[in-house]
């Protein structure tokens, strides 16, 4: 008995291990989107994705990858590929395969050896890509464009390069990165750009001038220039430049050079990537699209929210939220872990859960971008329509034509905010027809459709038309609006729809005036309960005295006297 235990233990724990290793490697193997790529650099400098990129010449290329893994993933190996652009040759070099975990963050090296006909060449793609075991890809590509008049390092340029060296510089107070993308908000109608250059002469100089040129994307270009001037071995200079601005720009990407030259020609520069707004919150919700287009108590609504940004500012510490207040539910993302924000469009979906208790009514999404940081924030509201749980629709047959209401009277506040009524229209009918939605307001409410009022149904389907109803006017009470439903034939069935007026401006006197009703009823009961209180212990009191003045009469009328 004993061994038949130890051979279906030994039998088990195998069975646990051969699982276990199944198990681990489920977890382990990932895909290439599962890494991003966090920064590169060639030949030690850090390059721009999607930009032209100015590296020195020279025989060979090192490339520095960083990479960071949101997910487990093994058997993966990096890659580098330099095309000539204008030839199409390539070379390239890759890793060994490795694996990363959840978090994990590594720097990967590789080499590209220029053969003699590229070094002669100027420019470049590289990409770099990250391939999964399943041949994924997950890759960005950098323009590359070498300096001077041909590969083979410095030797080969006609000027010479400036002993000097451009320590700092700083726009708006900004201090920027070299060959990358610099965020830079500006007062709204500011007219030029402050540039200070701070160098150092490695040796000695005459008659040296610092220029600035920014050139915007759509191929303008503004530029500034100081007075020559001298500074000797090791000694520090500050350069102070103005860039004059084109009134009325629209945000957009500029590239910045900022170049030493010496009376001899011999010169050094440096690039930068800006990215200038005048806007204090440069994110704008671009739109708002709902599915189903109206909710339904007990169910999910689904809020595509789409927003731009206008790309000065990260989306790192950006929370996107999509919210229904007046019902208490709301789902929020944090704007940097959306899949696609790196495009300056960002579409997300968020779920709202409609609690089943939810009464049939028009209520306000309220969608946000915020920054969690300066307290900024970009705020759209729409009206939506829910549908209660025990609401019954009112439904309508006419010629073949199906018409359910779910609801055929709304309090409409008289400010101008809307209110939604839908009608769904099913076609019962053998044949494709054609249906026009007129309204009439009756001169009390504005009225519109989500879409166009005309449409086809085709035999068995559906269609739900929002009827968005407003007013401004002065009528209080219950008014009344026609909705007509016609076809080629003529019209089909009038709907009359019903809309409470209530006063905004009144709203608050009116609940004040209710309030203080209740506080006048309380009063009222207060006070009669005191006289009550005291009615009844004067009551009291005065019975306790007849009976104490009883009780003496007949001690004195009953005590016995003696002579």
């Amino acid at each position: 008995m004993n061994k038949k235990i130890i051979v279906l233990g030994a039998f088990l724990l195998v069975l646990i291990g051969l699982f276990s290793s199944v198990a681990i490697a489920a977890d382990v193997f990932g895909d290439a989107s599962d890494v991003s790529i966090d920064r590169v650099k060639a030949n030690g400098k850090s390059l721009a994705e999607g930009r032209t990129n100015f590296i020195e010449d020279e025989d060979e290329i090192d490339i520095q990858a960083s990479l960071t893994a949101t997910e487990d993933i093994s058997n993966m190996h990096v890659e580098a590929i330099l095309t000539d652009l204008t030839t199409g040759n390539t070379v390239a070099d890759s890793t060994g395969t490795f694996t990363l975990r959840t978090n994990q963050s590594t720097l990967v090296a590789l080499n590209l050896k220029l053969i003699d006909f590229l070094k002669r060449q100027k420019d470049f793609r590289l990409e770099i890509r990250i391939v999964d075991v399943e041949g994924g890809i997950e890759q960005k590509s950098y323009g590359i464009k070498f300096t001077g008049a041909g590969g083979g390092g410095a030797g080969a340029r006609g000027a010479e390069q400036l002993d000097v060296s451009i320590d700092s510089v700083q726009l708006e107070g900004n201090a920027l990165a070299e060959n990358e993308n610099n965020f830079v908000i500006i007062d709204k109608g500011e007219r030029e750009l402050d540039l200070k250059v701070r160098l150092t002469s490695l040796s000695d100089i005459e008659d040296a001038h610092v220029d600035a040129v920014l050139a915007f994307e759509n191929g303008d270009v503004v530029a500034d220039a100081t007075l020559t001037f001298d500074i000797a071995d090791g000694e520090n200079a500050v350069k102070d430049l103005e860039l004059p601005l084109i009134s009325k720009f629209e945000q957009n990407s500029f590239r910045l050079k900022v170049k030493v030259t010496d009376a001899e020609g011999d010169s050094e520069e440096k690039l930068y990537g800006l990215k200038i707004s005048q806007k204090k919150f440069p994110f704008v919700i671009s739109s708002v699209e709902l599915m189903p287009e109206n909710g339904e108590a007990g169910k999910n609504l689904i809020a595509r929210l789409s927003f731009k940004n206008s790309g000065v500012v990260p989306l790192e510490g950006i929370n996107a939220k999509v919210s229904i207040p007046e019902l208490g539910i709301s789902s929020t993302k944090f704007a940097d872990r959306i899949k696609n924000s790196g495009l300056s469009e960002v579409s997300e979906d968020f779920v709202l859960k409609i609690l089943d208790s939810t009464p049939t009514g028009t209520y306000t999404l309220r969608s946000e971008i915020v920054s969690q940081f300066g307290g900024d924030s970009e705020v759209k509201e729409m009206p939506v329509f829910v549908l209660g749980k025990d609401e019954q629709s009112l439904q309508i047959v006419n010629d073949k034509l199906v018409i359910n209401i779910p609801v055929i009277k709304q309090d409409i506040y008289n400010d101008g905010s809307e209110v939604i009524y839908p009608i769904t229209l099913t076609n019962e009918g053998p044949d494709a027809n054609a249906y026009t939605l007129l309204m009439d307001g009756a001169s009390w409410a504005d009225l519109r459709l989500s879409e166009s009022n005309t449409f086809i149904l085709k035999p068995k389907e559906s269609k739900t038309m929002n009827i968005f109803a407003s007013t401004n006017a002065d009528a209080a009470g219950e008014q009344i609006f026609l909705v007509t439903i016609k076809t080629n034939d003529g019209v089909l069935k009038q709907i009359p729809l019903k809309g409470n007026v209530v006063a905004a401006k009144g709203l608050l006197a009116a609940k004040l005036k209710d309030a203080l009703e209740v506080v006048l009823i309380l009063t009222v009961i207060f006070l009669a309960a005191i006289g009550l209180f005291f009615g009844v212990k004067k009551y009291m009191e005065s019975n306790g005295s007849e009976e104490a003045s009883d009780k003496e009469i007949a001690t004195v009328e009953s005590e016995p006297y003696y002579y």
